[in-house]
């Protein structure tokens, strides 16, 4: 089979690729005929019949679909990654590739790629919990992937909804004040663009409810040796109840999380002498000083990391004070890690390293439709969302071998 990528010029010298798909041996060459303008996903389809990914979830599908004229599943599937990977985020979006049939022979699609109406009536057959563990059963293709030490970096975002919809509540959202919205808990491994996990909850939920439940889960089926070293959050998930919960067992991941502005805290910035500040007092350099402090609440002092910089100073003459004024932008976080292991300055470089994970909330939200394919039903909303962020992690690690120096 032949495969436009783009027309050509007989003064263009012409290039061919052999790959393994699917739907068998494809070559993908420049040509003059129009037969399909998505040639390039040729090597994606190769890349997913390597892995085996879409095997293994037709084999452990929870839906047995005995009538002849039932759409295979694997159709489904194939149809509903091909709409993410190609920018879609309704249900409609598949029309972009529905009546291609290159593209449904690459991918080795028995009839033809299905509507929008098959796939929702296919989600529909599947409740939340199944289709968790159903796509729980590809996992291994991540874990293999993780190399300890690593970093969980975990944060929740608001999808926000429109008309009457299953689990869909108000809650706190920026962007739509008083407009229904999901409120799903993501895992991500900082530094890979991989989604490790998703909690699927309702807009009025706090951003670190069922936590606790959610990271039990995930470490009860990784691999002993492909454990986290260290959970890293902001302020929505310092709390007493998850402090704790790290330091019960010697075996538990360290944390990194960054702390309100209570009044304790606020005490405790004012109470740091100047000459207990490290690092040079200039315009916009960061300053840290290192205390143990029990905050309201906490059982034990912890190690916290205070934080100022500089962002303003007016001379005596200026502010009209004896000694001038400084105005300083403060923050603090707190953690389980040892100095020997990192010093003040390291543990606020390494938390500002967590501002990578928001890269990938913006690539699902915005790109890869997870706040779109929204249905009256929420098992179809969630196994909906749960596909989008796997065909995220696949497409990650396909265009990587485009760049093997990362």
């Amino acid at each position: 089979c032949f495969l436009l990528i783009k027309p050509f010029t007989e003064r263009v010298k012409t290039m061919s690729h052999t790959f393994d798909a699917i739907g068998g041996r494809f070559r993908v060459e420049q040509s003059h005929k129009m037969l399909t303008p998505y040639g390039g996903l040729v090597a994606f389809s190769s890349f997913l019949f390597k892995l085996g990914v879409i095997d293994k979830l037709v084999k452990t599908c929870p839906v047995h679909r005995s009538s002849p004229n039932a759409t295979p599943v694997k159709d489904i599937l194939v149809g509903f990654i091909l709409t993410c990977v190609q920018e879609g985020k309704r249900f409609k979006d598949i029309r972009y590739v529905q009546h291609d049939a290159v593209v449904g022979k690459v991918f080795g699609v028995e009839r033809r790629i299905p509507g929008d109406d098959t796939i929702r009536r296919f989600f529909s057959q599947v409740s939340g919990e199944a289709g968790h563990r159903w796509l729980q059963e590809v996992e291994g293709v991540l874990h293999g992937l993780l190399r300890a030490p690593y970093v969980l970096d975990w944060d929740s975002t608001v999808t926000t909804r429109y008309g009457s919809q299953e689990s869909v509540a108000v809650g706190y959202n920026t962007h739509k004040p008083g407009r229904g919205s999901h409120h799903p808990l993501i895992c991500t491994v900082a530094g890979s663009r991989l989604c490790l996990d998703m909690s699927f909850r309702p807009g009025n939920s706090s951003s670190s409810a069922g936590w606790i439940e959610m990271l039990e889960d995930i470490l009860s089926r990784l691999p002993k040796d492909k454990h986290p070293f260290l959970n890293r959050a902001d302020i929505g998930f310092c709390s007493e109840s998850f402090l704790a919960w790290h330091e019960e067992r010697a075996d538990r991941p360290h944390y990194l999380f960054r702390l309100r502005k209570t009044s304790r805290v606020q005490e405790a910035l004012r109470q740091v002498g100047e000459k207990s500040w490290q690092g040079a007092c200039s315009f916009g350099a960061l300053q840290v000083a290192e205390v143990k402090l029990q905050l309201m609440g906490w059982t034990r002092p912890r190690r916290v990391i205070l934080q100022r910089r500089l962002i303003s100073k007016e001379s005596p003459e200026e502010s009209g004070t004896l000694f001038g004024l400084c105005d300083y932008e403060y923050a603090a976080c707190v953690t389980s890690l040892l100095p020997s292991q990192f010093d003040a300055f390291q543990i606020v470089d390494f938390y500002q390293q967590r501002a990578d994970c928001e890269n990938v909330f913006d690539e699902l939200k915005n790109q890869w439709g997870l706040a779109g394919f929204c249905s009256q039903k929420s098992n179809v909303t969630e196994l909906a969302a749960r596909l989008t962020i796997l065909s995220y992690n696949l497409w990650s690690l396909f265009v990587r071998f485009f760049n093997l120096n990362k």
